[in-house]
């Protein structure tokens, strides 16, 4: 009995005995969101596609690893956000050397009522714009959830780096909107 290509006990199975259909099956159903995701952390479409089809050869290496405790989609996922992270890593200079000494805050830049006005595509827009250091700690911050801790873990910089990084980023998303949209600056009063 052939099963359909969206059912993850076949697609790992297939992708296990190395399944042509089934790797291709498992590329589809997953392509789409991984782009976006790889899309934040790349320079251009083109990193981004880079960092896509190096991700999905990794998911296939290691398709072994995946034990089936939780939804297929979330591992592959975590397994393309760490290729990339990876390769982020190997680049020179990808945060600037400011950080904040151990202990000390940057004071905070709320962009919530900015942000709340603007629709995802402007918002993914702004972002993409920002240097790509302040992208990949907004977007792991914001967008995977990560802890200053883990990011730095992640990217192999300290805490206060993430943290200095996370809110330059924030201040120039916020000037970035303003200047756009500065009828927004009214919701500020």
């Amino acid at each position: 009995m052939t099963q359909p290509e969206y059912d993850e006990s076949w697609l790992v199975a297939g992708c296990r005995n190395q399944d042509r259909k089934a790797q291709r099956a498992l590329y589809e159903r997953f392509r789409v969101p991984l782009y976006r995701m790889c899309l934040r952390y790349a320079a251009d479409a083109q990193e981004a596609e880079d960092f896509l089809h190096d991700g999905i050869l990794k998911v296939l290496q290691d398709i072994d690893q995946f034990r089936g405790t939780g939804a297929l989609g979330g591992w592959v996922r975590r397994v393309v956000l760490n290729v990339v992270l990876q390769k982020l890593r190997k680049r020179p200079r990808l945060l600037g050397e400011e950080h904040l000494p151990a202990g000390e805050e940057l004071p905070d830049v709320d962009i919530g009522e900015e942000m709340t006005s603007l629709s995802g595509r402007q918002i993914f827009n702004f972002v993409r714009e920002l240097p790509q250091g302040y992208r990949t700690v907004f977007s792991l911050y914001y967008l995977e959830n990560l802890t200053h801790k883990e990011i730095a873990v992640q990217l192999g910089i300290t805490e206060g780096a993430s943290k200095s990084q996370l809110s330059k980023a924030k201040r120039r998303l916020r000037s970035a909107i303003l200047q756009q949209f500065p009828h927004l600056q009214s919701l500020r009063k």
